[in-house]
């Protein structure tokens, strides 16, 4: 008995070891391509859907990978307050969070846009239109009608113009979400002239908005980032998971050739993954920077798309 209590110690304590050093060795060399990459989209547990990791070992893991940071996305509920806590457990990157603004929140809710900025630990960062609530959302993606629009009588609402202020006044990212690619261009518009000076096209090229590569450039043109993201790659008709199967497909191609046309300067890379069935964050990022590099993207390219352009947005 005590001969197999000390083999099963001893067989715990190797295994312990040689886990402790293949995860020392996910980063360990000097061309790993998410060294320092910044995931600007990413979801996690707690959700109302069902995702394959939590905040927390999430950023352990990404950690491992030695990447720079994570921006915490969720479609129903504020990120800062969960953001801040992952930070100080997992001080090794930086975390950071937003609001998305949904019906759960209020919708175009300036009031919830404040309380989120003025979150102890200064972690929110990021302000998302509408996603899955958004007019356009509803009408290309289930057919309904309804929804959030940031229009009233053809010109911006004045709950938009509040929620811009907001933006403005406590010196926020600005996403677009899932709006149309109309008021994608008009909110886009209205922030230069405020001042707005961090604007993000949420996933530029998915089929929400679904931007052109004309009006991308004239998103760049106003200042806006184009955000690509890995989780397009994955919508073909023959997707691992059925809802995949149903996505407009965005080849790593694509996005390359968007990339080439518009100029690196203007987009940042994302995931776009947390959900369960699909690779996690840092594999999904490994993969679409590999993908663009075999695409003839420059390394350089790279490094200001996931680095430095994001980087710049968080104020890191």
């Amino acid at each position: 008995m005590k001969l197999n209590f000390i083999y099963g110690a001893c067989a715990a304590l190797c295994l312990c070891v040689v886990q402790s050093s293949a995860f020392a060795q996910v980063a360990a060399t000097s061309d790993n391509p998410v060294h320092g990459a910044i995931d600007f989209h990413v979801h996690t547990s707690p959700d109302v859907s069902s995702r394959n990791l939590t905040d927390m070992e999430l950023a352990r893991i990404a950690a491992r990978y030695e990447m720079g940071g994570l921006v915490l996305k969720n479609h129903g509920t504020m990120t800062a307050d969960r953001a801040a806590l992952v930070n100080a457990a997992v001080p090794e990157i930086e975390v950071f969070g937003g609001i998305v603004l949904n019906y759960a929140v209020g919708g175009l809710n300036a009031a919830a846009v404040h309380n989120m900025a003025k979150m102890s630990g200064g972690r929110g960062k990021v302000v998302w239109f509408p996603t899955g609530d958004s007019a356009f959302h509803r009408a290309t993606k289930t057919k309904k009608t309804g929804g959030i629009t940031v229009f009233e009588g053809g010109e911006l609402s004045g709950a938009t113009e509040e929620v811009l202020a907001a933006i403005k006044e406590h010196d926020l990212i600005l996403e677009t979400g899932h709006l149309s690619p109309e008021e994608v261009l008009a909110v886009i518009q209205r922030a230069n002239e405020l001042g707005i000076d961090k604007i993000v096209v949420t996933h530029a090229m998915a089929e929400n908005p679904g931007l052109d590569v004309a009006q991308m450039k004239e998103a760049a043109s106003l200042g806006a980032h184009l955000e690509l993201i890995y989780l397009d790659h994955l919508g073909t008709p023959t997707a691992h998971m059925e809802w995949l199967r149903n996505r407009r497909p965005n080849s790593i191609a694509n996005m390359a050739a968007a990339v080439k046309e518009i100029g690196a300067q203007h987009f940042i890379l994302a995931s776009d993954l947390g959900q369960t069935g699909n690779p996690i964050h840092p594999d999904g990022m490994v993969e679409l920077i590999n993908g663009l590099m075999a695409e003839g993207i420059p390394r350089a390219d790279i490094d200001v798309m996931v680095r430095e352009n994001p980087g710049k947005l968080l104020g890191l």
